[in-house]
């Protein structure tokens, strides 16, 4: 990888986002969810808290995966994600061992799209569709070698109070 592209890559990262427009926001996710699917093949459940940072210029996801098993993954990151007047998403998660990975995406009536990762590591996207203002769909993949996507997660969440 050039030092364009890294450059190129964490650009949308570290430049502002614009006013936030409340049409194009993330506030519909805003809540406690409690969710129930398949991680990595294996029955697994999660948790997101999904809310407005403190100057509430941007959201705040709070993230928590577990899939029972031998060995058991417990996973755990956060992110933050500013969404601006054309329904861009930018940002960037952490995960729980410490690795980060840039986040762009999209916000288009009841899907918020990302795309996550780096060339160099991994490219993933994440999609979180409201079926219903407290059901929503969150689906993982990753880019395999071929351009195609492999879902590694489907999770069902429910909003809690």
């Amino acid at each position: 990888m050039t030092a364009r592209w890294v450059v190129a890559a964490l650009l949308p990262i570290a430049a502002p986002a614009a006013a936030e427009d409340p049409a194009s926001s993330l506030a519909a996710w805003h809540g406690s969810w409690s969710g129930e699917g398949t991680a990595f093949g294996k029955a697994a459940t999660a948790t997101l808290i999904i809310k407005a940072t403190p100057d509430g210029e941007a959201t705040a996801l709070a993230y928590r995966l577990a899939v029972p098993g031998t060995p058991p993954i417990d996973y755990v990151a956060e992110a933050i994600y500013r969404v601006d007047a054309n329904s861009r998403v930018r940002g960037g998660w952490t995960d729980g061992s410490g690795r980060t990975r840039p986040i762009g995406g999209r916000v288009a009536g009841s899907e918020w799209h990302n795309h996550w990762g780096s060339a160099d590591v991994e490219i993933g996207r994440s999609t979180y569709v409201l079926e219903t203002p407290d059901q929503m769909i969150v689906t993982d993949s990753v880019l395999k070698d071929d351009g195609s996507w492999r879902v590694f997660a489907t999770l069902r969440f429910q909003r809690t109070p």
